[in-house]
């Protein structure tokens, strides 16, 4: 339908911004005329509403009023054949909310062979109730997304299997370049305090202005402001569907955030998110925005609202143990698929390459932000006992070995992800760019400050391949050259957050210095020696503040 209307050349981000608040005004004064645009008269009207230097905001609002009851008649799909026909499946309800109230301390460990319906059955869980729904009715409705391209009914599956068995097959501590596990002793993991340190991390009124988003929240301006706007450069002619498409993965936040959200600000990043996965829907109806981008987001939020109701309550009532130890882990990417989010930012980096990632590449790139992801958190993870993390769980045998492979493997991955076309390096970088920038992460902390444990004398810190044998950092070097360098100026895993704000807020003004500055921000998060700091848990401890280790931004 897109190809029978004018492609707009501009959306910028108060054109945006002018649906935004049409949309929300709509809900909460709904109005007095009920006349219904046909939808060829919506787009018709939004075009032509949009397309002036000064937005239209009584045909806006009109447009708005009227696709809000479309959408509610069921006459618009969301990236399926058919509309959505239930609440899991209607991603414009803004109404999704996870959280939920369970008197259950969940299972630890999860006997052998149990399924999901296993442990439903012996915790009566309600998390795990409504996850095992959320995926029920998400698989029995194909046709309402797209379920033949990067998501599918059976990626899903295995998703919630990975999260809710993610306590079973519990393995024995592992050993490590010092000798069998009996006669190691590895120090207790502490982690650096999450939340903001000042002098390190921008104050946070002036952090708003540097970075403004509307419902304010750190943990969800980090991740939109330094990934998935930070995949692309500003750029009037599509910056404001960039930002719909950051602000499309609301309720992936709301995943994450909710228990913590006061109700306004919970509102808020339902009602923005609703009207930014309309506003999109819009744009791919003018041909603003691609088809294939939009369906794909569509299934990739969906999915992560059915994994996003899971909640691991054995370790909310301190059942899962402490330490370094493996427990079931099926692939790499089993659940990272779905919970990292990733195709919010790959929905961006499309619009200023014009790329897509095919099915066939898409496992690559998934594993390099994954690897990437469960490394530079694994010390944290580690700390709070958080058993979603692939790394964490992989642990077998050797510990040095282990952690030493996957710092190869991440390099290796990442470097393929990034020849393979530009829309994935955009993604590779931009998710280095937030784990580097994203102040919860404590990545300046974690690789400055460490120390080294000490040892007795007659022991020496074993070798990392990794680290010693540099190859496979320069075949990541050789993938990153195209996109320029920043020099001595560009950023940096020691250069700390406020230094980094400032930076790339300038950087992102101009394509050739945003590539360089992405990949200055990739070679650094990646050198080796850097990872080895944040991941060796043997030979390296924190011994700063560790204060309130859970905190949620």
């Amino acid at each position: 339908m897109g190809n029978k209307f004018l492609q707009q050349t501009r959306i910028t981000i108060p054109v945006y911004l002018a649906w935004t608040n049409a949309w929300i005004e709509v809900l909460n004064y709904p109005e007095k005329d009920d006349t219904v645009l046909s939808l060829q008269e919506q787009i018709r009207s939004f075009i032509k509403a949009t397309s002036t230097s000064i937005p239209d905001y009584a045909s806006i609002k009109r447009v708005a009023f009227s696709f809000q009851r479309c959408l509610r008649n069921g006459e618009i799909p969301l990236g399926g054949t058919a509309a959505p026909s239930c609440a899991e499946t209607d991603l414009t309800s803004g109404k999704y909310n996870p959280g939920s109230k369970c008197s259950c301390q969940g299972l630890f460990p999860i006997p052998e062979n149990a399924d999901i319906f296993a442990v439903l059955a012996q915790t009566n869980c309600t998390s795990i109730r409504k996850t095992i729904k959320a995926l029920q009715a998400v698989t029995e409705r194909e046709n309402e997304w797209s379920s033949e391209s990067w998501y599918t009914p059976a990626a899903l599956k295995l998703a919630v299997d990975e999260l809710i068995l993610a306590n079973s097959d519990i393995q024995p501590p592992p050993d490590t370049c010092q000798g069998p596990a009996s006669d190691t002793l590895i120090p207790p993991v502490l982690a650096p305090d999450r939340r903001p340190n000042m002098g390190i991390d921008s104050h946070q009124d002036v952090h708003r202005q540097l970075y403004p988003l509307a419902e304010g929240i750190k943990f969800c301006v980090d991740a939109k402001s330094y990934f998935v706007l930070g995949a692309v450069p500003s750029d009037p002619a599509y910056d404001g569907i960039a930002r719909a498409i950051a602000d499309s993965g609301n309720d992936i936040l709301i995943g994450d955030y909710c228990e913590v959200a006061d109700e306004a600000a919970l509102k808020l990043l339902q009602q923005t998110g609703a009207a930014a996965i309309a506003f999109l829907k819009l744009c791919v109806l003018t041909g603003s925005f691609s088809a294939w981008a939009f369906d794909n987001l569509m299934s990739s939020i969906l999915h992560f609202r059915v994994v996003g109701y899971y909640r691991d309550h054995a370790r909310d009532h301190n059942r899962v143990p402490s330490g370094i130890y493996g427990s079931r882990m099926t692939a790499i990417t089993a659940h990272r698929s779905v919970d990292t989010g990733l195709f919010v930012a790959v929905a961006a980096a499309s619009l200023a390459t014009g790329q897509k990632v095919d099915v066939s590449d898409k496992d690559t790139l998934i594993e390099a932000c994954t690897l990437i992801n469960d490394l530079i958190d694994l010390r944290s993870d580690t700390a709070r006992r958080q058993r979603e993390n692939v790394v964490l769980r992989g642990v077998r045998g050797n510990l040095c070995e282990y952690l030493d492979s996957l710092i190869g493997l991440c390099l290796e991955i990442s470097a393929t992800a990034i020849r393979k076309n530009k829309t994935s390096a955009l993604v590779v970088m931009a998710y280095c760019n937030w784990a580097v920038m994203g102040s919860h992460h404590k990545l300046f902390e974690l690789s400055t400050q460490v120390s080294e444990v000490a040892k007795p004398m007659e022991r020496t810190p074993c070798l990392y391949h990794s680290v010693d044998d540099r190859r496979q950092y320069q075949r990541l070097i050789a993938a990153l050259a195209p996109f320029g360098t920043l020099g001595r100026d560009g950023p940096h895993v020691g250069r700390t957050r406020v230094e980094l704000d400032i930076g790339f807020g300038i950087c992102r003004l101009s394509e050739k210095e945003h590539l360089a500055w992405l990949a200055d921000i990739t070679r650094s998060l990646l050198e080796p020696q850097t990872m080895r700091r944040i991941v060796d848990m043997v030979h390296y401890t924190w011994t700063g503040s560790v204060g309130d280790a859970n905190y949620c931004p």
